[in-house]
């Protein structure tokens, strides 16, 4: 099921987010513009997008895996992008990090991230005095 989004190019070569193949559950994001990382720095790298997520859903951005052969992650894992940033100047930046013991040079166009469209459901939180469950034992009690 396809779900309409609108999204907003910063110029006018900023490619529009594609899914790769027709099984592909994540589309990829490319950056539009050419940053140098030295080892172990972290930088902030433009993609010239705004998304507009549609009401009902959260887009997820995640490093692609391709991005392990080039010893880049994206710094906090997984980028966590809520319905409501979707202003002009809301435009989805990449933290990037350079784990690799040489300086790595993201070119424009090039895709390291991926986005993930996924239902939210809300929580109504209650505060308890007593909880029903039995107690398992605390953290790592699984082994």
């Amino acid at each position: 099921m396809d779900i309409p989004v609108n999204i907003k190019r910063l110029g006018p070569d900023v490619p529009v987010p594609e899914y790769k193949t027709m099984g592909a559950i994540a589309f990829d994001i490319a950056v539009s513009e050419e940053k140098t990382i030295l080892p172990g720095e972290t930088a902030f790298i433009s993609t010239g997008l705004v998304v507009c997520t549609p009401p009902g859903y959260g887009l997820i951005l995640a490093g692609r895996s391709s991005n392990a052969k080039k010893q880049i992650t994206l710094a906090n894992g997984i980028a966590v992008i809520d319905q409501d940033y979707c202003g002009p100047n809301d435009q989805l930046l990449l933290s990037v990090r350079n784990e690799g013991p040489a300086a790595y040079t993201v070119e424009r166009g090039e895709r390291i991230a991926q986005g993930l469209f996924v239902p939210i459901v809300r929580a109504a939180f209650h505060d308890v005095e007593t909880l029903s469950a039995p107690d398992r034992g605390g953290y790592g009690t699984t082994g």
